[in-house]
């Protein structure tokens, strides 16, 4: 599994959002943004993120901790976009990814306040 993170983690960093939610997102994902449901399937978060992501200029993406027990891994990463109006949005996020069969079954996204 810890290859299967990396690879995430590499394509993340690289703003391929799309391509790893092809990629590792499991057909019917559940996917929750501060314990609300974003989507239920694959399609549905490939379909939401794909609007926000067309208006993005640049990533700028750093992972800042990777922790895997069993199944589960928790990775926390800083992002910094540059929107196309060159306005920049920058956060950090705790992702708690659920994995099976080489796919991400569940996925809890938490914003995290910096300090």
């Amino acid at each position: 599994m810890k290859d299967l993170v990396a690879d995430f983690v590499l394509m993340n960093t690289a703003g391929l959002v799309l391509q790893l939610c092809e990629k590792y997102y499991d057909e019917n994902v559940l996917m929750l943004n501060n314990g609300v449901v974003f989507a239920k399937s694959m399609e549905e978060s490939y379909e939401k993120q794909k609007r926000f992501i067309g208006s993005v200029k640049e990533f700028d993406v750093k992972l800042l901790s990777s922790k895997i027990e069993g199944n589960i891994s928790e990775l926390i990463f800083q992002y910094k976009m540059t929107g196309e109006d060159s306005e920049i949005n920058e956060f950090t996020g705790k992702h708690i990814q659920t994995w099976k069969n080489g796919k991400i079954i569940r996925e809890e996204y938490y914003p995290i306040e910096r300090t």
